[in-house]
């Protein structure tokens, strides 16, 4: 068994089943109401009619998140790429994506686009708009700008930025239901926003997505582009649709969501924070004034080595109180990781996007160390919790326990 693995089924000896997260997501009597609805339907996938499953949930959600239109897809990763498609990047253009997560230059490579990583802030994880500012060229396409773990980057200054130069915005709000910035939902800024249903999200079909603007231009273009009769779509596009089932359990849980995320991941989210106060050397996220956050994953910063202590320490105190921490997050930044670095996504010499002659040509950027040093420091220092299957009750005992290792380190 894997070091995650064993951390994975501490963690889980502290779910409570009957009081957590999970009872309140469970599958039941709604999901099944919506579903015996399809089922006596004619169809599994009715994106003609406006009483379709799938339209009623892309409006509820539209309406949820304040925006005009939503399509709803087969996965978030699907909606990032579907931005990366309509956006104009492609061969020899750039992507700016941030690096602690990988899905969007992932998603930049299937448009054979360049991601190129701006730094994050160090206190808040999320994307430093300095730094993007100063990763923009006369090459740059696209930003897709990350919502880390249920907060909002500052969206309004990268907005502004995008603005300006010129930048297609997508916004990843794969964690971010309920987030907002100054009121306003994420998601609705920029020119795309794309949220996530998959299991470990805080809406959940089980797999699947929403992606939402307001420039209903764009989305008759996108929705244009999978719905002809026989002849050949304007641009290249990718059609990730979402079935009438999905969209079945989906409506579903829209209408719990705001229960689960007000009444289980705020809460857990706002004990493990409470655990930690006064503690110099595990340095709580910081959230900023105009920031509403909400709960997914918990994190700190690992301080310690500049108080004098020792990290291997304190993973040994974790281990033996069996708290069900996760340090470090991936380890390194996206760019490190051979698909990356290599450019292995295409298996052949030379290869795209880093080595794509329509971009050599133009360009010496690489994927070396240093590229975002906040991020390389950030990356092993990051202790976190997994908040979608915490109840009240096991969050209060890791902050017990989480409390007792501090006492531990600092006899």
């Amino acid at each position: 068994m894997s070091k995650q693995e064993e951390v994975g089924k501490r963690a889980h000896h502290l779910i409570d089943t009957e009081f957590g997260a999970r009872e309140l997501r469970k599958l039941g009597e709604p999901e099944l109401t919506y579903l015996a609805e399809v089922m006596r339907g004619d169809t599994l996938s009715n994106y003609i009619s406006e009483h379709s499953m799938t339209r009623r949930f892309e409006e509820a959600f539209a309406k949820k998140v304040g925006v005009k239109k939503a399509m709803a897809k087969n996965s978030a990763m699907a909606g990032l790429v579907e931005g990366v498609s309509v956006s104009g990047a492609g061969p020899g253009f750039e992507v700016i994506v941030d690096p602690i997560v990988h899905f969007g230059g992932l998603a930049a490579i299937y448009f054979n686009a360049v991601p190129r990583f701006a730094d994050v802030k160090r206190d808040t994880y999320n994307m430093d708009p300095e730094s993007l500012l100063a990763n923009i060229t006369p090459l740059t396409k696209a930003v897709i700008v990350t919502h880390m773990w249920g907060q909002s980057a500052e969206i309004d200054t990268i907005v502004q930025i995008c603005r300006d130069k010129g930048l297609f915005l997508i916004e990843d709000c794969a964690h971010a239901i309920n987030t907002t910035w100054n009121g306003q939902h994420v998601g609705s800024f920029g020119d795309l926003g794309v949220f996530s249903f998959q299991e470990f999200k805080q809406l959940s079909t089980g797999d699947g997505g929403m992606s939402v603007t307001n420039n209903e231009e764009l989305f008759d273009q996108m929705r244009g582009a999978w719905w002809f009769s026989g002849e050949s779509p304007k641009f290249v596009y990718i059609n990730y649709r979402m079935n009438e089932v999905t969209a079945a359990v989906g409506l579903a849980q829209l209408e719990k969501v705001d229960n689960i995320i007000n009444g289980t991941y705020n809460k857990t989210l706002a004990i493990l924070d409470k655990a930690i106060e006064g503690c110099e050397w595990l340095k709580a996220r910081q959230v900023p004034k105009q920031a509403n956050m909400s709960g997914y994953w918990w994190a700190c910063t690992w301080e310690g080595d500049k108080h004098g202590l020792s990290y291997e320490k304190f993973k040994q105190i974790e281990q033996e109180l069996g708290i069900g921490l996760r340090f470090g997050f991936n380890f390194y930044p996206a760019y490190e990781f051979p698909f990356f670095r290599e450019s292995t996504a295409y298996r052949t010499v030379p290869d795209c996007p880093v080595r794509c002659p329509f971009y050599t040509s133009k360009s010496n950027y690489r994927y070396t160390w240093g590229l975002t040093p906040v991020t390389e420091d950030l990356m092993q220092r990051l202790v976190t919790v997994n908040l979608i299957f915490l109840s009240i009750p096991a969050a209060e005992h890791m902050a017990e326990l989480i409390g007792k290792a501090v006492k531990m380190m600092e006899a």
